[in-house]
């Protein structure tokens, strides 16, 4: 009974995910304005139907406008408007480089809106399947829905690409008998999901990628068969890859008459697409997907009336540990096409949608671990409590809690005093209009005196200009709008570039510590407290000297490098010209602060890893070498587990030091890249004092959030246990 209640509730949130997703879709079909290449796609769409109705299949093969993309979507188009009388708007202009009209006739742009409306709802249901919460959270996904609601490329893919992954699922746990291990008829259709899915636009094929990178760490379930080695499960790959193939080139007609010529044409054009000024005029950093994953989709704010985009992008963030503990195909997904995004030069929104449904998956698992989980867990106590309930060993008395009290008073004061004090003077300052013209009024009392009037409801809020901030010799009362409009204002540009620096320092600076202190843990190694005093030399040295020191190498004048550049003429290797010329080209200036960050910070990390490794026995080595454990191995599950705990604490300092990097900045002075805590000293240095605080007030914000899911996913709190 209890098994039947589940089902029906299960096909229910399934059939409720497909409705809303339904709803939103078609409403946005209606209030979307015509966006770019809309016009061309169905113009393409309409060439195809019209040769479908001629049954000219050679016009179909030899049509060549648009075919830097594949012809799959196009001709999904087609067949949705193939029913329709022709119309002149729409005829093809007789120079195929010249676009065509923008003029999108009805029912033509309606019909061929809906079909993308109606594969977007169908991504959403397959997901559903998987997980309800995800299907949700992708049908009320805005970026999802305002490309799956127009006349884009990116509806079909997205659909096929999910089906891929399922229909690879389904054949990893069929238990089909026969002379193919591990082969069985859901891996044929995934096969064929996946080569739709190239025809419908090659960038989601990055699918394909994280299937064969599961099936290759999913090798050892496959048991042999016939004395058969373990490599057998090669056999099925190239099977599988094979069928993919056949089913690209046979759902692309526009490869049938050349296929080798056309496709290296098709792919030719997007490596120089990615270099035209068109994408160099965009502007847009290596960290743009992280802004269009922290924000909604912000040009049709008529249309979206839910938008949770950034919440769904945190939420994964949390999720991602259980997603790859239980589905791991999809956290493989996930990553690949992340990392794609960001190597990409083409920077375009509608191109995360090749990662929406295991982002949304992610997040489901995230709000099942900060929400669900502990809601349910608690109703279960609430329900029984005595069944739950633990007895303390020895239970703390009253007295005990009176002793107690005087040793716990300073500690409270010290914290009040330096922590909480100067948080609560901050967040205060950010509810006024505080500057420096009324920074004697503030001091003398205004400052208090204005905020409390203002939250008692005794005065209204002033209105306070960000951008042109209104100076004054008294302090007003401003309330939480100036911090709405930092929170929600034009920082998330500048966040993501400080959690994508955040992440690059620091792993660098984790992997080079770490590896120095494998190094020097080595038995043998003469001269060891040498090679430490050594490198434990940059953390002794002042951040901001450190930077002094580095720009005097960097300096394209005076530098180190230019001088020696210069010394050598024709001889000098091009690296050192290229270091000279780092403030004229963006990429090397990171690649440098970054050599700069990494050789300030990584003596820490290499001591507190130096110190875990002294704690680990070297009995747990010999015993799992004598189990045949390889070097590689022995780290994964032996060195790295264990000092992960005592790394936690030191990784997260360094991380808030590198989010909070200031001098590096600072001395750097470089016009492409700047800091969270850069801003904010422009800021009091200009005499914006409220502003300068509602910017710090958002760095804690984001500080505290990523610190939480960094323990999240590295469990500190458990591996402090097992450690």
């Amino acid at each position: 009974m209890a098994a039947n209640v589940k089902k029906i509730i299960w096909v229910s949130s399934i059939v409720i995910v497909g409705i809303i997703a339904l709803i939103i879709r078609l409403r946005a079909v209606d209030l979307l304005p015509i966006d770019y290449d809309e016009d061309d796609y169905l113009s393409a769409a309409y060439h195809y139907a019209h040769a479908f109705q001629q049954g000219d299949l050679q016009d179909v093969i030899d049509y060549r406008y648009l075919q830097e993309h594949p012809a799959l979507a196009k001709i999904a188009y087609a067949l949705a408007i193939i029913d329709l009388p022709a119309v002149a708007e729409l005829n093809e202009p007789s120079d195929p480089n010249i676009p065509p009209a923008s003029s999108l006739p009805e029912p033509y742009f309606q019909r061929a809106r809906t079909l993308a409306a109606v594969l977007g709802v169908l991504q959403a249901l397959a997901l559903a399947v998987v997980n309800p919460l995800a299907g949700l959270l992708l049908a009320i996904n805005t970026w999802h829905t305002k490309y799956t609601s127009q006349i884009m490329l990116e509806a079909l893919p997205s659909l096929t690409s999910l089906l891929t992954v399922l229909f690879y699922l389904l054949g990893k746990r069929a238990k089909q008998p026969g002379r193919l291990a591990g082969w069985s008829p859901w891996l044929a259709a995934s096969a064929v999901m996946l080569g739709l899915t190239a025809s419908g636009k090659y960038i989601y094929c990055v699918v394909g990628l994280a299937i064969l990178v599961d099936w290759y760490m999913s090798r050892g379930d496959r048991v042999p068969v016939h004395g058969k080695p373990r490599w057998q499960w090669l056999l099925p790959v190239f099977i599988w890859g094979g069928l993919a193939l056949l089913a690209f080139f046979a759902s692309n007609p526009s490869l049938w008459s050349d296929p080798i010529q056309r496709l290296r044409e098709s792919l030719l054009y997007h490596g120089g697409y990615a270099q035209s000024a068109h994408v160099q005029q965009a502007g847009y950093p290596v960290w743009q997907p992280i802004v269009w994953l922290t924000i909604s989709v912000p040009w049709h704010p008529g249309v979206f009336k839910v938008a949770m985009d950034p919440i769904v992008t945190l939420l994964a963030l949390f999720g991602l540990p259980r997603l790859w503990k239980q589905q791991q195909v999809f956290a493989l997904w996930l990553g690949f096409a992340f990392v794609f995004l960001l190597i990409w030069p083409t920077k375009w929104p509608q191109y995360i949608l090749i990662l929406s449904a295991p982002l949304c998956l992610a997040a489901a698992h995230g709000l099942e671990a900060l929400v669900i989980d502990p809601l349910a867990g608690a109703f279960k106590r609430w329900r029984n409590p005595e069944q739950l309930k633990v007895q303390p060993e020895h239970p703390v008395t009253l007295r005990q809690t009176l002793t107690a009290i005087p040793w716990l008073l300073p500690g409270a004061t010290i914290l009040t005093l330096i922590t909480l004090f100067p948080l609560v003077y901050q967040l205060t300052m950010s509810l006024t209009d505080l500057s420096v013209l009324s920074l004697k009024d503030g001091i003398n009392g205004g400052l208090w005196r204005e905020v409390w009037q203002g939250l008692s409801g005794q005065i209204e809020a002033v209105e306070f200009n960000v951008f042109q901030p209104q100076r004054s010799t008294e302090v007003h009362y401003a309330g939480p709008g100036l911090l709405s409009a930092v929170f929600l204002g034009g920082l998330s540009n500048l966040v993501a570039f400080e959690v994508v620096w955040t992440v690059l320092s620091i792993g660098l600076q984790l992997t080079l510590g770490l590896s120095v202190a494998l190094i020097l843990n080595k038995p043998h190694l003469r001269f060891k407290r040498w090679w430490r005093m050594v490198f434990i030399l940059p953390w002794a040295i002042p951040e901001f000297a450190g930077a002094l020191m580095w720009l005097q190498i960097y300096d394209p004048q005076f530098g180190w490098a230019k001088q020696t550049a210069e010394s050598l003429g024709d001889a000098a290797p091009g690296i050192l010209m290229t270091i000279a010329g780092w403030q004229g080209d963006p990429p090397v200036a990171l690649i440098l602060m970054l050599i700069t960050a990494t050789w300030y910070g990584f003596p820490i990390m290499m001591l507190a890893a130096t110190a875990g490794l002294k704690m680990i026995s070297p009995a747990v080595y010999e015993a799992a070498a004598m189990d045949g454990a390889s070097g590689w191995k022995l780290f994964r599950t032996i060195t790295w587990p264990l000092l992960l705990p005592l790394l936690v604490p030191v990784i997260i300092i360094r991380a808030i030091f590198a989010f909070n990097q200031f001098y590096l900045f600072y001395v750097f002075s470089s016009r492409d890249y700047t800091t969270l805590s850069l801003l904010s000293f422009s800021l009091v240095g200009s005499g914006n004092y409220a502003i300068s605080a509602a910017v710090n007030i958002f760095v804690i914000a984001v500080l505290i959030s990523l610190i939480l899911i960094f323990n999240h996913w590295t469990r500190a709190a458990e591996g402090v246990r097992y450690a």
